[in-house]
C-alpha cells in the first residue's frame, strides 16, 4: 500500500485496499511428511529444503546466495544429509559443498506440486524482487515453516518470527542462520508450522479473496449508482 500511496496516479485514486493473493486449500494444506516423501521418493531421513521455481535462468531469484546459504548449513550439520530440491526447473544433480541438490522439472498439477511442500522441511526464497510470491503462500498453507528475503511482497505474507524468518537480500549467513535454527530446534519448527497453516488459512484462502473482490466491485457499483 506504501507503494500505492507513492505513485504518480495517487492523485486520481479514490479508494485503495489491500487484497492478498489467495490460495486454494484443496491441493495446499498440511500433510504427512513422511507419507509425502515416500510417494516423491525422498529419503526420511534428510534435511530437505525446497524452492519453487526458475533458478538458474532468472537472476532475480538470486540462486547464488541461495546456494552459498545452503552450503553454509550443511557444513554446520556434517552429520546430517542436505538436500535442497529446486521445483520447476530441469537439470542434473549438483553438489554444493557437502549438500545435495536436484532439480525436478516444472509440475502443472497443483496437488503434486503440494506433495512437495508437505515433504519439504524449510522453504527457502532468496529473491533480490518479488511482487507478490505465490509459492510462498502455498509453502505457508502447506504448514512448513519459510526463510525469505524481505523484499516486495514478502514481508506481507511472512511474519517475522512467527511463521518464519525474514533475511536481507544477498545476506546468505543470516538465511542460513534462520536455516539452521528450524532445522536443528524441532519444537521451533513445528510450532511455525502450526502458525504457518494457520495463518495462512484465516488470511489467504482462495474463497477469502473472491469474496473481497466481490465486496469490492458492488461497493464500487453502488458509489457509482449513487453519483448517476
Amino acid at each position: 500500500m506504501r507503494k500505492v500511496e507513492r505513485s504518480i496516479l495517487a492523485s486520481a485514486i479514490e479508494e485503495a485496499r489491500v487484497i492478498p493473493n489467495g490460495v486454494d486449500f484443496a491441493d495446499f494444506h498440511p500433510g504427512d511428511r513422511r507419507e509425502a516423501r515416500a510417494e516423491l521418493g525422498i529419503p526420511q531421513d534428510v534435511k530437505m529444503l525446497l524452492f519453487v521455481g526458475s533458478t538458474r535462468s532468472n537472476s532475480w531469484k538470486d540462486y547464488t546466495t541461495l546456494e552459498v546459504a545452503v552450503k553454509r548449513v550443511a557444513e554446520r550439520l556434517p552429520t546430517e544429509r542436505v538436500v535442497l530440491i529446486c521445483l520447476g526447473e530441469e537439470h542434473q544433480p549438483q553438489r554444493i559443498g557437502q549438500a545435495e541438490v536436484h532439480f525436478v522439472p516444472y509440475q502443472k498439477d497443483p496437488s503434486t506440486v503440494a506433495r512437495y511442500f508437505q515433504a519439504a522441511d524449510v522453504y527457502v526464497h532468496a529473491a533480490k524482487a518479488e511482487v507478490w510470491g505465490l509459492v510462498i503462500t502455498e509453502a505457508l498453507a502447506c504448514g512448513i515453516p519459510v526463510v525469505a528475503t524481505a523484499v516486495g511482497g514478502i514481508p506481507e505474507q511472512v511474519k517475522d518470527g512467527v511463521t518464519g524468518f525474514l533475511v536481507a537480500s544477498g545476506d546468505a549467513e543470516a538465511m542460513a542462520k534462520h536455516i539452521l535454527m528450524l532445522l536443528t530446534d524441532e519444537v521451533l519448527r513445528q510450532q511455525f508450522a502450526l502458525n504457518a497453516a494457520q495463518d495462512a488459512r484465516e488470511r489467504f484462502d482462495l474463497n477469502r479473496q473472491v469474496d473481497a473482490y466481490i465486496e469490492w466491485y458492488r461497493m464500487i457499483d453502488e458509489h457509482r449508482a449513487v453519483g448517476a
